[in-house]
């Protein structure tokens, strides 16, 4: 085991120093997201008393990313990645400045965390193109699944640093401290890219841009295997993914508990995350990403299922982060599979076209949202598990046909 660990330390990714300096501004870009979700989320919760009003946050900030997704993949594929990630660093900082000061005024706040929630959703679309992009154009051919992985890793851990940073801040500083400090944390990360990543050179597509888009998503539907994932991840997203605009409420309805427990949800999921992506370490078939895809999703629902069965902190976190490490198998399924059949002038727009099939999340929130205030919460948990648990078995069924 030991010598396992010194192995896997000596890759030679590690060594890279394009790929060791997006990293760093991805640690930066991702805490800042995680922080702002723990934020405006309770807010919401706490100021309207509504579940709905709360997952419609979640809701519009998926809707902006689908409808940008495919026009911010061809931007970064067509003017260069690093600008792309820069300008929204800086963006991202200026908006959260002003929502920040409003909240601490306490002026218009729900219709301005909405404005905070679409400028997200614009952002999300920008930047995890750009530097997905960027990742793999940084690595050699046989390194791309383990760099891969890394990433997810990273991507993910963010989630466990961001949340109990954003709780601590907003428990013993103030909350509207914690929002700053969101933007505080994406502009060092544009920061960091600006000085460490512009100074290497990049593939850049020279179709005119709306040819970079009509092909790029040619090469992502046209493939069999990869569409199919594709539309049932937009599935999956809809019914299990969505799941998180529910955390907040379960804080404090189900376990009567403030945002330092929403705090430790999210880092609970995003450890289970964690531990999921080194699971798939020791996966290396590629060919059998549609089984490993079905399985996950069947767990998935179980363990949303086991929650509205066993809602205390303990089993919460406990299964939260059972969910956690089915989402990141998901996801890196579904990114290890693009990365691996779409050529890297394509490969931003590739990742737009997944954003679009799993942008229908939106339609899960609203969903939630509206389930929660009609029929209760643990009766909406409840169904959702369920019908995750059938939506695996039945794509699983039919896909073995073919």
């Amino acid at each position: 085991m030991f010598l396992q660990k010194i192995t896997f330390f000596k890759n030679p990714v590690f060594y890279n120093s394009r790929f060791r300096h997006l990293m760093f501004g991805l640690f930066f870009f991702n805490c800042a997201d995680w922080i702002e979700r723990l934020c405006i989320s309770w807010l919401i919760l706490k100021t309207t008393e509504s579940i709905l009003a709360t997952t419609i946050s979640f809701a519009i900030g998926q809707i902006v990313q689908t409808l940008f997704s495919p026009f911010t993949g061809a931007a970064a594929d067509k003017f260069g990645r690093n600008k792309i990630i820069i300008i929204v660093g800086f963006s991202r900082f200026f908006v959260l400045c002003i929502l920040a000061l409003f909240v601490y005024q306490n002026k218009n706040f729900l219709v301005l965390a909405y404005i905070a929630s679409a400028i997200t959703g614009l952002s999300r679309s920008l930047i995890v193109p750009a530097i997905q992009g960027s990742v793999i154009n940084a690595v050699k051919e046989n390194q791309k699944i383990f760099a891969m992985l890394i990433y997810s890793i990273i991507f993910r851990s963010t989630g466990v640093i961001g949340s109990l940073i954003g709780g601590v801040f907003s428990i013993f500083i103030g909350i509207e401290q914690a929002i700053l400090l969101s933007g505080l944390f994406g502009l060092s990360g544009a920061i960091y890219l600006l000085f460490n990543s512009l100074k290497f050179s990049e593939i850049k597509n020279k179709d005119n841009y709306f040819k970079t888009i009509s092909r790029g998503l040619k090469l992502v539907f046209g493939n069999f295997y990869t569409r199919n994932l594709l539309i049932f991840a937009g599935i999956v997203e809809i019914f299990g993914f969505s799941f998180l605009s529910l955390l907040s409420s379960i804080s404090k309805y189900i376990l009567k508990s403030e945002i330092g427990t929403l705090s430790f949800l999210q880092s609970s999921m995003s450890l289970g995350a964690i531990i999921g992506i080194l699971f798939l370490f020791k996966w290396k078939d590629i060919n059998k990403a549609h089984f490993i895809a079905y399985l996950v999703t069947i767990f998935f629902g179980i363990s949303i299922l086991f929650i509205s069965i066993f809602p205390n902190i303990i089993t919460v976190l406990l299964f939260l982060a059972i969910i956690g490490g089915c989402t990141a198998c998901f996801d890196a399924i579904q990114w290890l599979f693009i990365q691996k059949n779409i050529p890297d002038e394509f490969r931003s727009t590739a990742v737009s076209a997944w954003f679009i099939t799993i942008g229908f999340g939106w339609i899960g929130h609203f969903f939630l949202g509206y389930s929660s205030d009609k029929f209760g919460l643990e009766i909406t948990i409840m169904t959702t598990g369920i019908i995750l648990i059938f939506s695996g078995l039945i794509y699983f069924i039919l896909s073995r046909k073919y």
